[in-house]
């Protein structure tokens, strides 16, 4: 992961830290055996989107500091490069403001395209959740690296919270339409902070509701969104060694194995309460109890808050079932149960009769603003 930190206004610093886990869309990332939105490989390379709790940023911070010194001491040898182009803008959104940084220069797309593709993530957030997560949120987008967006990056900070992303400087208006990355990162404002032994409930719940999101604003088409979690959901899995979610903070269980503990979620709150209830609303109520990215709460009060929302014990249940063993999740037969089939060229046919058919659809229909 780099971490683009200015100093003094001057001297643009990047601090490689270890990442945890790559996404992408059409390729296959280096570590995945096949084509895969999520690989353990850690790079600073290519695209790391992720969420960095306090106690990561208290452990990074010395080097920081140590890479502050190092810029004051070498500036004064004129060996600091030029700044690149910034600007800088609020955007108002869902109520909510954005403020917005832009450092560096693209060559095909202008700034009201990343304006339109900054809206396009919150609005996709909105629409879940009822409402943009904070108040006032920071977003510095900086140019730089291959085309396309990448290493993103959500901090709790400045009392709502600090998105860091780049797009390539050759980024095409095609791949800013298709993006997936920002609202990844502006769903992680959207639930406490955890212990680091829970923190593949934070990247779970991304990697689940950004597509739901997206969906449901009409950026997306449900058929697209099912066909890569058919895919791609399998790598959540427990392996052999697995020691339940809370003990094997491998990428496949914390980003993956989060997500199917949402799904699993769903579709268990969906059953128990006649499809009137699912996780959106138990998510929702969380955020609406002031669960937010700069809160620090207990995994057991954000799940406890999330099963009051739907008057089930689902969310309780299913991480006692999860959080010091495998349970491994029958994907094949709950896809038949979705209806969902997935054919040999890799797309999906939804089956309008099967048992929980009724559930999948709800699980992309629109809700009811909070």
């Amino acid at each position: 992961m780099r971490i683009p930190v200015t100093v003094l206004g001057m001297v643009p610093l990047h601090l490689s830290f270890p990442a945890g886990r790559l996404r992408s869309r059409g390729n296959t990332p280096l570590g995945a055996a096949h084509d895969s939105r999520i690989s353990d490989t850690y790079s600073t390379a290519l695209a790391v989107p992720t969420r960095l709790s306090r106690s990561v940023l208290q452990f990074h911070f010395r080097f920081v500091l140590v890479g502050i010194f190092g810029a004051l001491v070498l500036c004064p040898l004129a060996w600091c490069p030029a700044s690149p182009a910034e600007s800088a803008q609020t955007l108002a959104v869902c109520g909510s403001s954005i403020d917005l940084s832009f450092a560096g220069e693209t060559a095909k797309v202008s700034q009201d395209d990343l304006l339109t593709w900054i809206k396009r993530a919150a609005t996709a957030v909105c629409t879940y959740y009822g409402k943009y997560p904070v108040s006032h949120v920071t977003l510095n987008v900086h140019t730089h690296g291959a085309p396309g967006v990448h290493s993103g990056v959500t901090y709790p900070a400045n009392g709502g919270g600090l998105i860091t992303i780049s797009v390539g400087p050759a980024t095409t208006t095609r791949q800013l339409d298709s993006d997936w990355m920002l609202t990844h990162e502006m769903i992680h404002l959207a639930f406490p902070s955890m212990a680091d032994n829970h923190h593949w409930i934070e990247e779970g719940i991304s990697v689940y509701v950004e597509p739901i999101a997206r969906v449901q604003a009409g950026q997306l088409s449900a058929a697209d969104m099912w066909k890569d979690v058919v895919r791609d959901m399998p790598q959540g899995e427990p392996r052999p060694d697995d020691r339940g979610l809370d003990h094997t903070p491998t990428w496949g269980r914390t980003y993956w194995g989060g997500a199917m503990f949402c799904l699993v979620a769903d579709v268990r709150i969906r059953e128990q309460t006649g499809n009137r209830k699912g996780l959106q609303d138990a998510l929702r109520a969380i955020l609406d109890a002031g669960g937010v990215i700069t809160q620090d709460w207990d995994i057991q009060r954000a799940l406890a808050v999330g099963d009051k929302a739907t008057g089930t014990t689902v969310l309780t249940d299913l991480y006692g079932e999860t959080r010091d063993k495998p349970a491994p999740v029958d994907l094949p037969a709950l896809w038949n149960q979705l209806g969902i089939q997935r054919k040999g060229n890799g797309s999906i046919e939804f089956v309008p009769g099967a048992p929980l058919a009724k559930i999948r659809e709800a699980i992309t229909r629109t809700a009811n603003p909070s």
